[in-house]
């Protein structure tokens, strides 16, 4: 696959300067790593990198930022409780890439369909519960676009499936990820989140022994995937977090933006 020319001297490897990784999860953590995304440079705290290595030198990034502002994390030792609790759900894990030969718009539309993993013109294409167009669009909540499974097209799926397969289609359908969409400002996809529904997610049967965790509501224990892109940078952006943020996700979307921008070599 051909490569983006680059500037040679945008080649960076990673850089770690005035500190070491083992403190990079410290809140003053000296030194800084530098990653080209594409044809840009980008140099990354060591305090908001996600891991105890430098990144790969073309990426991706993964980052550890706090919700909803995504702002950098604080290392509070003394926490306890519920107050720790909540510190580690407020953690949002984020990836960060340059997708190589296609646009990053194209990579998002890739998730809402089930292409790379049915072939063209089989009864699986028809799963409604893997393809955008065959989800229903449900009222906006939060200025995302819902969509719903069709259950008329998914008793027609399940069908047709036992007549091919002679076996049941398997499905449990308190536990099917809810869709979300959201255009850009150009009216292209921008954003798409699958969340576990709240109402499904009960503790876990560890989790009932610990007080704190089987009080909390189920929306802190249900999650969400959330994609969506730079499209001015051509980047890629995933992260992860608690159903209860869902409904921050365009002030997370502009946090990552804005740390991005700020991580930008001029």
């Amino acid at each position: 696959m051909a490569r983006a020319s680059v500037n040679s001297s945008a080649l960076l490897v990673p850089i770690l300067l005035a500190g070491s990784l083992s403190c990079a999860h410290a809140a003053n953590a000296p030194g800084s790593a530098v990653v080209v995304l594409g044809t840009q440079a980008y140099r990354w705290r060591l305090s908001e990198l996600a891991g105890d290595e430098a990144p790969p030198a073309r990426g991706p990034v993964e980052l550890t930022l706090i919700a909803p502002t995504m702002g950098p994390r604080v290392t509070a030792s003394n926490l306890q409780g519920a107050a720790a609790v909540r510190a580690m759900l407020a953690e949002v894990p984020i990836t960060i890439e340059s997708p190589e030969g296609v646009s990053a718009t194209a990579m998002l539309e890739r998730k809402l369909v089930n292409d790379g993993s049915s072939a063209a013109g089989s009864l699986e294409r028809r799963d409604p519960r893997e393809r955008l167009e065959l989800r229903l669009q449900q009222p906006p909540q939060w200025g995302l676009a819902p969509y719903t499974v069709n259950e008329q097209l998914m008793a027609a799926y399940a069908h047709d499936y036992q007549a091919r397969y002679k076996k049941a289609l398997t499905r449990t359908p308190g536990h099917e990820p809810d869709w979300y969409i959201a255009k850009s400002t150009d009216g292209r996809l921008g954003t798409f989140i699958s969340c576990d529904p709240a109402r499904a997610l009960q503790p876990s049967l560890s989790g009932r022994n610990d007080p704190t965790i089987a009080a909390m509501d189920p929306a802190q224990l249900a999650g969400c995937i959330h994609y969506f892109t730079d499209a001015r940078r051509n980047l890629f952006i995933q992260m992860s977090y608690q159903h209860t943020w869902l409904k921050d996700w365009k002030q997370m979307e502009d946090g990552v933006r804005a740390q991005i921008g700020r991580a930008e070599v001029k």
